[in-house]
């Protein structure tokens, strides 16, 4: 007997007694009312008489009155049916009934930048202020030839070499006991979520860990004109990040060198303008690094080591925890940069691992709003499948549990989301909105949880648009590119599931399908026409054709 019977009123299963050879022979007309055993008063051979020896097949049926049953079922069959339908090598049954593997951790692409690092540093350097070395300058010399940089790579060598050399050189420095900071090496790690900055500066002894980072730098060669507005452009992106990572944290110092030259930045979070983080800039002028023939310390080489002999509080940085009341959430780690905030792991006053989420930028605190209410209402539930939230502030949540990415979607995980769906619609009246692969994850006991309802909206209300437009219905991408407002219909929720489950087990390019951002203004009739033309060029095969239509058919009010 499948497993999804379970929870079903035994008189309302229904059985047939089939002849045929295998259970692949077994069809729909078969299961018709003349074969159909309905008096249970029956022996054995009554109900099996003529039945030829080895061709007992019993099958047994959950009423189909219920239309989510029935698309539950249909989902669980996509793996199995699917692959004898696509000309894509996915392997065997079994190897991809356990494997439907999602992406890799880096997302179809990130939400893309308003300038280009040219851009940015031209305006940069239009509204950045001179300032002074703000700290009292060392009085450490270096003796051995390491650390001095002297006979730095030429003009011709490759970025590489020049990372090497740097690195050498800092690795030296930090071995002096003056020093309290160290010099990592993170050109080839995605420190800062998905960034990688040439090094960063960490207090001695303290983890590799965004959260940790006290100041950021990147290596250029210069051209003849100095550093190129694309070099600052560059580095001042990093800055920024750090200071979007480390939300209490207000300024960051940014270093840029060639190994022979260093200028640095002092990037400071100025007052939100328009719902966004405005940032000032201060420069430090450029000032030779490498020692010359004699052993007088240069003024930027002091500059280095003296923020290297820095404290991590002179340097800005601040311890990153928040408090509630009595109760205070220390930040661990960080976890993902979303569309509208920065996810942390975090521990409270017990120890317990909790998730903080903050917001990027004052223009989202409308979706935490959003967000806040509705857990403050699904947490009432304590179901497994959707989260509890524990704290929550204009600007942060704190939710429980902490989960991991999913590494594969098994058959449960398909009902569970849809009977969580279900009640949320029946009894919350709310429409998720946001349904993208992305959220949903596995907390530690295994169970399928959804998360994100910063976008959620009131069901049947209609209103704007907002959500996860790669996987919208079609008659919603129709909508929007004829400038109608649309129905927040709880089939929106089904489509999104039947559509993000076809890229999970597809894996379309990135010159396939694009993620919309919403940050700034975008082109919202010309993404929903590609997207709109992408659907009607990639679900060709009857079982999707079959699934979109059983989910736009559904009707969760009963």
């Amino acid at each position: 007997m499948p497993n999804d019977t379970a929870g079903v009123d035994a008189y309302k299963l229904r059985l047939w007694s089939v002849d045929v050879a295998s259970i692949n022979d077994i069809s729909e007309e078969m299961l018709n009312d003349s074969n159909e055993i309905t008096d249970g008063r029956c022996t054995i051979a009554d109900t099996l008489f003529g039945i030829k020896e080895g061709n007992v097949r019993v099958v047994i049926k959950i009423p189909v009155n219920n239309n989510i049953s029935n698309l539950k079922r249909e989902f669980q069959s996509v793996v199995r049916e699917e692959l004898s339908g696509v000309k894509e090598d996915v392997g065997s049954l079994k190897n991809e009934l356990k494997k439907v593997r999602l992406q890799s951790e880096e997302m179809w692409f990130s939400a893309p930048a308003t300038v280009t690092e040219t851009d940015k540093g031209i305006f940069v350097r239009s509204i950045c202020q001179d300032i002074s070395f703000p700290f009292t300058l060392t009085n450490t010399t270096q003796r051995r030839i390491l650390g001095k940089f002297r006979n730095p790579p030429n003009e011709n060598a490759p970025e590489k070499k020049l990372q090497e050399f740097f690195m050498r050189q800092c690795t030296a420095l930090g071995s002096l006991d003056s020093t309290k900071l160290m010099v990592h090496d993170t050109h080839s790690t995605p420190l800062l979520n998905t960034r990688k900055p040439d090094f960063v500066l960490i207090p001695k002894e303290w983890p590799l860990d965004s959260l940790n980072v006290v100041a950021v730098g990147e290596i250029r060669k210069q051209s003849g004109n100095g550093f190129s507005n694309a070099d600052v452009g560059h580095a001042i992106s990093f800055g920024e990040k750090v200071l979007q990572i480390q939300p209490r944290r207000s300024f960051v110092y940014v270093l840029l060198t060639d190994c022979i030259d260093i200028c640095m930045f002092k990037v400071t979070k100025a007052n939100e303008a328009k719902g966004q983080f405005r940032f000032s800039y201060g420069r430090i002028s450029l000032q030779t690094l490498t020692f010359n023939t004699t052993n007088n310390p240069p003024t930027g080489w002091k500059h280095l080591v003296t923020i290297m002999e820095c404290t991590h509080d002179d340097l800005g940085w601040v311890d990153p925890s928040l408090n509630f009341g009595t109760n205070t959430v220390n930040l661990v780690r960080s976890i993902n940069t979303g569309r509208t905030s920065v996810v942390y792991e975090g521990k409270d006053n017990d120890n317990n691992r909790v998730v903080v989420k903050i917001a990027k930028e004052p223009i989202y605190l409308s979706c935490f709003k959003t967000e806040k209410n509705g857990l403050n209402k699904l947490s009432t539930k304590n179901s497994p499948h959707l989260q509890k939230l524990l704290h929550g502030s204009e600007n942060n949540l704190v939710t429980t549990p902490l989960c991991s990415k999913v590494n594969h979607l098994q058959k449960k995980d398909i009902g569970d989301i849809i009977k969580t769906l279900k009640m949320v619609h029946l009894y919350y009246n709310r429409v998720h909105m946001d349904l993208r692969k992305y959220n949903f994850l596995r907390d530690d006991d295994g169970h399928i949880v959804i998360i994100d309802w910063g976008y959620s909206v009131t069901k049947d209300k209609t209103g704007s648009f907002a959500g996860a437009l790669e996987v919208m219905p079609d008659y919603i991408l129709e909508s929007l590119i004829k400038g109608e407002q649309i129905t927040y219909s709880p089939r929106i929720d089904l489509i999104c599931c039947v559509r993000t489950f076809y890229l999970m087990f597809h894996k379309p390019t990135n010159a396939d399908i694009k993620r919309i951002s919403f940050n700034g203004a975008f082109d919202t009739k010309s993404k929903a026409q590609k997207l709109l033309n992408f659907w009607s060029n990639h679900v060709k095969t009857n079982l999707w054709k079959n699934l979109y239509k059983q989910a736009y058919d559904l009707n969760t009010k009963n």
